[in-house]
């Protein structure tokens, strides 16, 4: 896989305050083949987490990853984590 140079949405996003991302997980960018999908999320702490489906984050399992969106669950829940909306 080539690399692309990073777009400035991620690179804002990627270093701003981790204060306000509500359930302490946000999507910076989904990746890989059709095959093998990976994400790569920004936790609470600041730190950085590729993930591919089957993992574990904050206590919920990745189930699906598809492009610019990641389905996680737990606790009977599931729920899309998708990146965030350009600012204009």
């Amino acid at each position: 896989m080539a690399q692309t140079e990073t777009s400035s949405l991620v690179a804002r996003n990627a270093t701003q305050s981790t204060n306000d991302l509500g359930r302490g997980l946000l999507l910076l960018g989904t990746f890989g083949s059709s095959a093998d999908p990976q994400a790569l999320l920004k936790l609470r702490n600041g730190r950085t987490k590729s993930v591919s489906r089957g993992d574990s984050v904050n206590g919920k399992t990745v189930i699906a990853i598809e492009e610019g969106r990641v389905a996680l669950t737990g606790n009977g829940d599931t729920e899309w984590l998708e990146m965030p909306a350009p600012s204009s």
